[in-house]
């Protein structure tokens, strides 16, 4: 988890719809045993199933899947990274540390990455993990050393904003710009340190980088509800959210990007995925424009070329001819 040139873009890993027993072999051979280090026993009784979502930052793994009723074995190693797991449906059994742990949703867990561990998932099941640096992690906590095995996670407050927080960054294509990624590896940080248990003077400075962070969150959302609106301004934003506007300003400036920069990025995203819709293949360029936020369809080509190295209207003959 080193790279910088990992900047937040989905990887995606999903079986076939029937897998036969030449494809199963070779899945557990080379993509689980030699690649991550694990053991994989699909249920005989169940279709198999595996649809995993990944999206990296040099400091922080986030993966999110679907999974058939299956056993995974993890050999453990001399890795020191930390890894959180929380359910979000289904049920599912931990052993590690020579213990063993329920976990139903709402709940997860947090071990060392390199601690052997086998999950036994009954039914389908959908997944949260997150792989997380211990030395970032551990100055915030302060008693990891101790842990030996895996430690259960309640359903707290601090898993929900986790989750919430992750949730938000699905929009997200990508993560381009070094200081956003250290930001949301920060905010990732904190929160699972909160969820474990942070010390005092942890928690105190964790709370105020939340603040920030929880206002920035609104803020994007706020924008993203009214990304079509021409009364759209930061000045109505900050009103809104009663703050100022340089305050808004340096929110987004924290994160390496502008306000400007952050609301066009999103009408033209937007934009793209309206003219790559075949369902809208009859919607003047116009409407599209206006849909978005754009008042000026000059301007909107103009942008929308410079962004994605094509006019709207090729983007939408492409989509015709898939």
């Amino acid at each position: 988890m080193a790279s910088d040139e990992r900047d937040f873009r989905t990887l995606q890993f999903k079986s076939p719809e029937s897998p036969d027993r030449k494809w199963l072999e070779w899945f557990r051979d080379e993509y689980s045993r030699q690649l991550y280090k694990i053991d994989i026993d699909p249920k005989p009784d169940s279709p198999f199933r595996l649809d995993v979502a990944t999206r990296l930052l040099p400091d922080v793994a986030i993966s999110q899947s679907v999974r058939s009723p299956m056993r995974t074995s993890h050999r453990g190693g001399d890795d020191d990274d930390v890894s959180m797991q929380l359910l979000l449906s289904g049920h599912v059994s931990i052993q590690a540390g020579g213990e063993d742990h329920e976990i139903t949703p709402g709940m997860g867990g947090i071990g060392r990455h390199g601690t052997p561990a086998t999950i036994d998932i009954p039914a389908d099941a959908r997944l949260l993990s997150i792989r997380l640096r211990r030395k970032l992690i551990e100055p915030l906590v302060g008693n990891l050393s101790e842990l030996r095995g895996f430690a259960v996670l309640r359903d707290t407050q601090a898993l929900r904003l986790l989750l919430a927080y992750v949730r938000m960054l699905d929009v997200e294509d990508a993560i381009e710009t070094p200081e956003a990624r250290y930001l949301v590896t920060t905010h990732i940080h904190d929160l699972v340190a909160l969820a474990y248990g942070a010390t005092r003077d942890a928690s105190a400075e964790i709370a105020e980088r939340g603040k920030r962070a929880a206002r920035l969150a609104a803020v994007k959302a706020d924008i993203l509800d009214n990304l079509a609106s021409p009364r759209l301004s930061v000045t109505r934003l900050a009103a809104r959210h009663g703050v100022t506007p340089r305050y808004v300003h340096m929110l987004f400036e924290l994160e390496g990007v502008t306000y400007s920069e952050y609301v066009l990025g999103h009408r033209l995203l937007r934009a793209h995925r309206i003219l790559s819709d075949p369902r809208f293949v009859e919607l003047p360029l116009n409407s599209v424009a206006l849909q978005v936020g754009f008042g000026d369809l000059s301007y909107f080509n103009r942008t929308f070329r410079r962004r994605f190295g094509a006019t709207p209207s090729q983007i939408r003959r492409d989509s015709r001819a898939v």
